[in-house]
This record gives structure tokens, C-alpha cells and sequence, in this order.
């Protein structure tokens, strides 16, 4: 007896309705529709593309806290839905790092000690992942308590050295960092990589150990960071930091000896309350042709301050200048005239506080600026603002940023009177010449 086998591909299939009959019949079937191919697997660049798309590490730091943890939560949910998704995932969500609670920063710093630990001398990359990995750290929304800061920079001084690919550093405000953190941050590998540094707050001096010249951790890392874009300082605002700078510095220090900071890329600069110091003297003193956004603090309204010192040195290229100061501050009864439109010719936004500087102009001259903000409407401030309009050609909005328009469900009485009687007033006269009042949402009633 002989077989005849026929190969079929794809393999037939037999279909045998009554397998018990005395002569059981077959039914081939027959597939309708085309063999399947197999899926084509995208390559890792792309599935990295797609996962950097979703997880946004860039865009979170423009989020509110609560939609940020969210956010973070669902980046980490997401990178265990598959295996192969690990390899790709990890380095992304280690990229940009947020941390909000004190047990996380703990467990972070704990895993990659471990890790790097871990980290042989056979393998070709020098340094150890995941801490190689880390690219921004923020930890601006973590809650502590008082007793608890110190902790938090021991954790530091042992977290710094294990990132060496660090470029963008977002502290806690309220944290004074320690010389020994400082330090750590300073001789770490790839300090010069640094490209953002926010929220630092610098510690005061002790009474009586201020002398010319001493080392300072803080001068020295800007020193080694030539390639810092953005900085934020703050100081205690206490009557007892002001009081100790204001009686042991100079008004007229002399400059350190020192070569001066050549930051030639900053471009947005922050002192927030910031008393004359060493780290200002060096700042005043220093190499900042690529600055574009200030914001200040200043303690005279004076022409010799500290403040229009500043503005006289660096206010050339300044586009954006933001005066912060403190409301519980003592207001000045009598503020004298401010040089800000003279020191800073190219300036577009200028946003103040009270009190309200008299600004001036040589006349005959005129200045590019577009935007201007105040806490509230003021009336000696407004003479002043309209005497500068015809020198103000290109002058597009005034903003009051601590109040609001009012609903046109108010009655029309109530929104004549107090303080949006005002705002309607300044807005008829000011859109006389093309000038839009908005409020504190940048919101017009229309």
C-alpha cells in the first residue's frame, strides 16, 4: 500500500463532523482571509521617542504640585506595563527627577549609594545607573520639618557625588544648604555641566568672621559653572541678616582681588532679597553679557544703592527686570526718582512693587518698553505714567497683578466705585493712546 502526502502552507485542516461513522467523511476548510503577517517590531530609538513623548519630563516642572505627582505616578505606572519597555523606560524616568516627601529622597539616595556601590571597576562607563542617568533634580515641594533640614543635607552631600551628568538643580527655599553640601556640588565630576541652579538659599555670616577675600563655597561654584543659564539666590529675610550687612560691609567695598565670574551664558538672573554681600560685590563685578531677565530685591532707592549699582552694571541687555519686595517691608513715604529706563534702554517688561519708584526720561528721548506691572492703581503713579506715555511709543499693556476685573453680573454703582472705579477710569484714559489695562489673570473686561 502506497501514500501519497501532498504539503500544503499553510497546513490544511480537516474537519470530521461524524468521527464514529462506519465511513466518516472529511471536510477541508479553507481559509477567507490572507495568511497574517507578523507584526514588524519598532526599534528602541523610536519606542524611546514615543515613551519621551508621553512621559514630557520637561513640561512637569510647568504643572501645579498635585497634578505633578499625578503625573510622575503615572510615568512610573506606565514603564511596568511591559518587560521590554524597562531597558527603554528607566533611563527616560530617571532623566527628570521630582521628589515631594522626605521618605522618597531617603529611599533615592539609599538606591543609588547601593547601586553605585555595586558598580564594578570591569565595566567601560565609569559611572554607575542609575545615577548616571539623572539629568534635573527637584526637590522645590518636598515637606520637612525644621528639625528635619539637616537631614535633608546630609542626604544631599551624599546624593551630589553620584550624579555626575547633572544639569539642572531645583531646591527647597526655605533649605540653607551647608558649606559641606556646597562643597560636595563644587568638586563633583561634571560640575561645569550645571545649567540651572533655582531656590539655593545662602546662609549668613556669623558676626566677626567676615574678612576680605575669605574662601566662599557658593563664589566658587559659579566660578566652576561657566555654563549656568539660570540662577536663583535667597537670603534669611530677618532683621538680623539685614542689620549684620548693613553694619559690617562697606557701602563701597572695594572688589575682591579674585579674578571676576565670567558666566557668559546666564541669562536670567534672581536675588531675592539678597543684602550687599560678598556673593553680590562678586555679582556686580562680574562678566554677565548674556543677561536678559532680573528680578531683585532692593534694600535703597537711592542712586548709590547696591541695587541701581547693579542695574547701571548689567542693565544694558536686560529685557525683563522684576522688583520683589517684601510686603511687610516699611513703605517709603516719598520715594525719590529711579534711573530703571535709563540703565536699561532694551527693557520690555518692568514689573515693580511698592513703593512705586517716579520713573524718568531726559526728554526728548524714548524707550522700547511694552509692558508694565504694578500691585494696584496709584494715583501720583499714574501722573507719572502719563507725562511718560508720548516717550513710551511702544508701550502695549499695564497690568495690575493683585487685582481682578470684575463680572458683568455686578451692578454698574459697585463697578464705579473703590478700586474698580479706578481700574475703569485708568483704562478710558490709557486706551486713548492704543494702552490696555489688564489685571492680575491678564484679563480685559471685554
Amino acid at each position: 500500500m502506497s501514500y501519497t502526502g501532498t504539503l500544503i502552507d499553510p497546513p490544511a485542516v480537516f474537519l470530521r463532523p461524524r468521527p464514529l461513522a462506519s465511513h466518516p467523511s472529511s471536510f477541508i476548510l479553507l481559509p477567507l482571509l490572507p495568511k497574517k503577517s507578523p507584526p514588524k517590531s519598532l526599534p528602541a530609538e523610536v519606542w524611546s521617542k514615543v515613551l519621551a513623548y508621553v512621559f514630557a519630563g520637561d513640561g512637569l516642572e510647568k504643572l501645579e504640585v498635585r497634578q505633578r505627582r499625578m503625573a510622575c505616578k503615572f510615568n512610573w505606572r506606565t514603564a511596568f506595563v511591559c518587560k521590554s519597555w524597562m531597558d527603554i523606560a528607566l533611563p527616560l524616568l530617571y532623566a527628570h527627577v521630582n521628589i515631594f516627601a522626605l521618605s522618597s529622597l531617603e529611599k533615592f539616595v539609599s538606591y543609588l549609594y547601593t547601586s553605585d556601590q555595586k558598580w564594578d571597576s570591569i565595566r567601560r562607563i565609569p559611572y554607575s545607573t542609575p545615577g548616571r542617568w539623572v539629568q534635573s533634580l527637584d526637590i522645590s515641594e518636598i515637606t520637612f520639618l525644621k528639625p528635619e533640614a539637616l537631614y535633608i543635607d546630609s542626604l544631599l552631600t551624599k546624593l551630589f557625588p553620584l550624579l555626575p551628568f547633572l544639569n539642572r538643580l531645583t531646591l527647597h527655599i526655605h533649605l540653607a544648604m551647608s558649606n559641606r553640601a556646597l562643597e560636595t556640588l563644587l568638586f563633583k565630576d561634571g560640575v561645569e555641566r550645571l545649567q540651572s541652579l533655582k531656590g539655593l538659599k545662602v546662609s549668613p555670616l556669623q558676626v566677626g568672621t567676615y574678612v576680605p577675600d575669605m574662601y566662599d563655597p557658593l563664589i566658587e561654584l559659579l566660578r566652576c559653572c561657566p555654563s549656568i543659564e539660570e540662577l536663583e539666590l535667597a537670603s534669611p529675610d530677618d532683621e538680623a541678616t539685614h542689620q549684620y550687612y548693613a553694619y559690617t560691609l562697606e557701602p563701597d567695598m572695594p572688589a575682591p582681588s579674585a579674578p571676576p565670574l565670567r558666566l557668559s551664558r546666564l541669562r536670567s538672573l534672581a536675588l531675592v532679597t539678597i543684602p550687599l554681600s560678598p556673593l553680590f560685590s562678586s555679582l556686580l563685578n562680574a562678566s554677565l553679557p548674556s543677561l536678559h531677565h532680573l528680578m531683585v530685591t532692593p534694600y535703597d532707592d537711592s542712586v548709590s544703592s547696591p541695587t541701581s549699582k547693579l542695574l547701571a552694571q548689567h542693565g544694558s541687555h536686560l529685557t525683563t527686570l522684576h522688583v520683589n519686595t517684601p510686603k511687610h517691608w516699611p513703605t517709603v513715604p516719598q520715594p525719590s526718582q529711579s534711573r530703571i529706563l535709563l540703565d536699561s534702554p532694551a527693557l520690555k517688561h518692568l514689573s515693580l512693587e511698592y513703593p512705586l519708584p517716579m520713573l524718568v526720561m531726559p526728554p526728548g528721548s524714548t524707550h522700547p518698553l511694552q509692558i508694565l506691572t504694578i500691585p494696584r492703581p496709584n494715583i501720583r503713579f499714574f501722573r507719572d505714567l502719563e507725562y511718560l506715555l508720548p516717550r513710551l511709543p511702544q508701550l502695549r499693556a499695564v497690568q495690575l497683578k493683585n487685582v481682578k476685573w470684575l463680572g458683568r453680573a455686578v451692578s454698574g454703582r459697585a463697578l464705579e466705585a473703590g478700586v474698580q472705579g479706578e481700574m475703569r477710569e485708568w483704562r478710558r484714559r490709557l486706551g486713548r493712546r492704543g494702552v490696555r489695562l489688564l489685571d492680575g489673570d491678564w484679563r480685559d473686561p471685554e
